[in-house]
């Protein structure tokens, strides 16, 4: 049988070849560029259905990260300053910023406070005496809740140079000595501050081993402490209130002053300060609660050439912390320079012996 010759030619295997000079078809540039364009399109459609969801995968990455650094700050604090102790050969403390930079702390917001207290935290329930504070230094774009610890002791048993003074000696002429320590002052923080110096504050000296500064968290551009009586009533700034003697200070356990313990007093306070007199006596008092409150920024966040505004503090007609007006202000000033991406913690410490 015949066949056809559009078909080609049977080879000698029965199978059909095709016509002589056929060449297999390819595609055509043209085709190609169809094909790219058709491929571009659909990567186009693709990214822009996943950018949403990574931006909001990285976005939720920062969040956790941030709230991570912020809340072991808190917790950390919190776990220090729950116990808390005070009597009448030790004090506690929160005063600006401007006290601590005049011993030698380095860009100390002055607007900030600082909170300094003593509590049982050695392996043994050793005293230690530890502190907080706002570190800026807008040159290097570094903000910080900066903590500092001292020991009583350091090598060797050794007295620590930093450790404030607490009357405990068995011989009587050092007690009688040790007195006039043992009498805190009602308007400074000089049982603290007077034992430190521009050294103790030196990250940088790793032979310091007296005063440990560290960092206890990065990217914070505010702090507030608000103290609380014992009806839970914001306790006003003794530099802000009439009648006792004059002080910087913005709570003094030292400090002549009465609190109310089931219900306020005649007038509707809670707490009520006093003139000093032979007869007055210091309140030798904590907190019953505290209140800790920072604003924080993403690392990734550029402040290159913008300013940071200075810390609202706005105070009640009563003289104390009004923090929630404080904290959105400084909020509100943050967003007019243009940063839009700050998160403001906060907690509220119980202190086991401020009731």
């Amino acid at each position: 049988m015949a066949w056809p010759h559009s078909l080609g030619r049977r080879s000698s295997v029965g199978m059909v070849l095709p016509k002589p000079g056929r060449k297999d078809a390819g595609l055509s540039l043209i085709e190609l560029m169809v094909a790219f364009v058709i491929f571009a399109g659909l990567m186009v459609i693709l990214v822009g259905a996943v950018e949403p969801v990574s931006r909001t995968w990285v976005e939720s990455e920062r969040k956790v990260l941030s709230y991570q650094r912020a809340r072991g700050a808190l917790e950390l604090l919190t776990r220090e300053l729950t116990p808390a102790v005070v009597d009448t050969r030790m004090q506690f403390a929160v005063v600006p910023g401007t006290m601590l930079e005049e011993v030698g702390a380095p860009s100390v917001v002055e607007d900030s406070p600082v909170i300094l207290w003593m509590a049982p935290l050695g392996r043994y329930g050793d005293l230690r005496c530890v502190g907080y504070y706002l570190f800026r230094d807008e040159d290097r774009q570094l903000f910080r809740l900066k903590r500092i610890f001292v020991k009583p002791t350091v090598e060797d048993q050794k007295e620590n140079p930093y450790f404030p003074t607490v009357g405990n000696s068995e011989n009587i002429e050092d007690l009688k000595k040790e007195s006039l320590s043992m009498r805190t002052s009602p308007v400074e923080p000089n049982w603290f501050l007077d034992q430190w110096d521009a050294k103790a504050f030196d990250e940088e000296d790793a032979y310091n081993k007296d005063a440990i500064v560290s960092t206890a968290a990065d990217g914070v551009l505010a702090f507030w402490i608000q103290c609380y009586d014992i009806l839970g009533n914001p306790v006003p700034w003794l530099s802000k209130v009439k009648n006792h003697p004059k002080s910087e200070m913005v709570y003094n356990s030292a400090a002549y002053f009465n609190q109310a313990n089931v219900e306020p007093f005649e007038d509707g306070s809670t707490t009520v300060f006093l003139k000093e007199t032979r007869y007055a006596m210091k309140a030798n008092r904590l907190p019953a609660e505290i209140e800790i409150t920072i604003v924080t920024l993403d690392d990734d966040v550029s402040i290159q050439g913008i300013e940071i505004p200075p810390m609202k503090t706005v105070l009640t007609s009563s003289g104390a912390l009004d923090l929630e007006v404080s904290v959105r202000s400084f909020q509100d000033a943050l967003k007019e320079n243009g940063i839009l991406r700050s998160r403001t913690f906060s907690t509220r410490v119980k202190l086991l012996g401020g009731s």
